[in-house]
């Protein structure tokens, strides 16, 4: 599953929580240089340059061109949280403290132990959300021992999910002596305020994610919104100016689009006679959010399947895939990867699916780019075999609705596979055996011949060069 970091950047109209605050503190001033450590669309350093702050940032999606430099403050804000490779998350850690020549602030995404929200997975040491974002949720504690014993200074907490790292001590004693001289009650009511503000953070985020306000399954603290703001929609309108229209605008399309393939499955499955009252779990509900009447979806998955006969975006989608092994007319891949294709790929093969008769058996599926059949291939022994032989193919016509089998298993020169690692995703534990026998066999010469594709030109070429297979790898005889 590829994790996309980038989707968690947000179209601010005013600072960050981080920078809102340095600002508060009297830790930024024009007379500061800033760097912003994963600056995202670059808000915050638009806004201060609008002051005539010294700032600049760097982000490895956005901002990737720019130069990662030494200031005086540098913010890594809710840049831990979306990391999810604890190395790398440490490492990027020590790189932003490294720039910093007074003040290093972090910001995270805080939340207390519990059950998982309905858009989440669990994944490493963190969350999978629903729009391929990661998030790593730390307690208090957990944030200000994680940057402690990975820096090896000392970190304050000074905002929920938000700390200083001092390395100037005149800075840090200045700091102190200010948040002293506040009172009691103004502490306690400024708290109070940040932890609304910080439920109210949350509401936006899921709220920018689902493309769409959440409900009370999706957002443990609903009542807390409703209660400040009087209803759901309510808030939207008091935080127009938090919810960025564009983010939303993306997020719905892409759970909308999310929500089609899963109806096209229905559909499949049901050949077209699905109902309302034959969709599973949240399914309905999800129908009356994002599209509002029944007859509205049904119609709109009835039109994506019928875009699986338009070989123009089946060869799009065929270029677009992550996984599989592509040809000039086909596209093979194997059925424990499918689902790391494109999702119209996947329904293409369901679809074919349907037609097949129960006991053909199959592991490659193979996907015409220029005509309107997909053909399933039995190889004997895939994982277990270095080139295992074809036994049978049965080719789907969807447009004649037709099958046309043709047997290899009494043949004694069947066709083999060569290069398996292209048939399966790059995270498959076999990938890297795979991969390395292929090596092997391109550096001794033995790929990129035609007669290799069969069991005795592939035996004659090794015969030929004093080699032999052995597991998945390659020896001299």
């Amino acid at each position: 599953m590829q994790v996309l970091r980038h989707r968690t950047a947000l179209l601010r109209r005013r600072f960050s929580g981080p920078v809102q605050l340095l600002l508060d503190d009297g830790l930024l001033t024009q007379q500061t240089s800033f760097f912003d450590y994963g600056c995202g669309y670059g808000e915050d350093i638009k806004f201060l340059k609008k002051m005539h702050f010294d700032a600049a940032g760097w982000d490895p999606h956005y901002a990737p061109e720019k130069n990662k430099k030494r200031a005086q403050v540098v913010n890594l804000g809710y840049i831990l949280n979306v990391i999810e490779n604890p190395a790398e998350r440490s490492e990027t850690l020590r790189a932003a403290f490294h720039l910093a020549e007074n003040l290093l602030v972090v910001a995270v995404m805080i939340r207390a132990a519990g059950p998982l929200v309905a858009t989440e997975v669990s994944f490493g040491d963190g969350v999978l959300t629903s729009w391929n974002t990661f998030q790593k949720y730390y307690s208090p504690r957990e944030f200000r021992e994680y940057l402690e014993s990975t820096l090896g200074v000392e970190a304050r907490l000074v905002s929920p999910g938000i700390a200083y790292v001092f390395k100037n001590a005149d800075l840090q004693q200045q700091f102190l002596q200010n948040r002293f001289a506040a009172s009691r009650s103004g502490i306690a009511e400024s708290l109070r305020q940040q932890l609304v503000q910080e439920t109210i953070s949350r509401w936006v985020s899921l709220y920018h994610e689902l493309g769409r306000p959440p409900e009370k399954t999706e957002f443990a603290e609903l009542a807390t919104i409703k209660r400040i703001f009087g209803s759901a929609e309510a808030a939207a309108e008091a935080l127009r100016a938090e919810l960025n229209p564009e983010t939303v605008k993306q997020a719905a399309e892409r759970h909308k689009s999310t929500l089609l393939i899963a109806l096209s499955r229905e559909l499949i499955r049901t050949d077209t006679r699905l109902k309302p009252a034959d969709l599973k779990d949240d399914m309905g509900q999800h129908v009356k959010l994002y599209f509002g009447k029944w007859d509205a979806a049904k119609a709109a998955a009835m039109q994506r399947l019928k875009e699986l006969g338009d070989l123009t975006q089946v060869s799009r989608y065929i270029n677009e895939s992550s996984v599989g092994k592509v040809l000039p007319d086909d596209i093979y891949i194997h059925r424990d990867s499918l689902e790391y294709a494109p999702e119209m790929l996947q329904l293409l093969v369901e679809l074919a699916n349907t037609i097949l008769p129960a006991d053909v058996e199959w592991n490659i599926a193979k996907i015409a780019r220029n005509s309107c059949h997909v053909t399933f291939l039995d190889y004997a022994n895939f994982y277990e075999e270095a080139h295992p032989r074809l036994l049978g193919a049965m080719k789907v016509l969807l447009h004649k609705n037709k099958l046309d089998y043709r047997d290899y298993r009494m043949r004694e020169n069947p066709p083999i596979l060569h290069r398996k690692e292209l048939f399966i995703h790059s995270g498959h534990p076999l990938f890297e055996t795979f991969s390395q026998l292929s090596q092997a066999e391109e550096e001794a010469g033995l790929l990129g011949h035609n007669h290799i594709g069969t069991v005795e030109g592939w035996q004659r070429l090794l015969a030929a060069k004093s080699l032999r297979i052995d597991g998945h790898g390659l020896v001299q005889v």
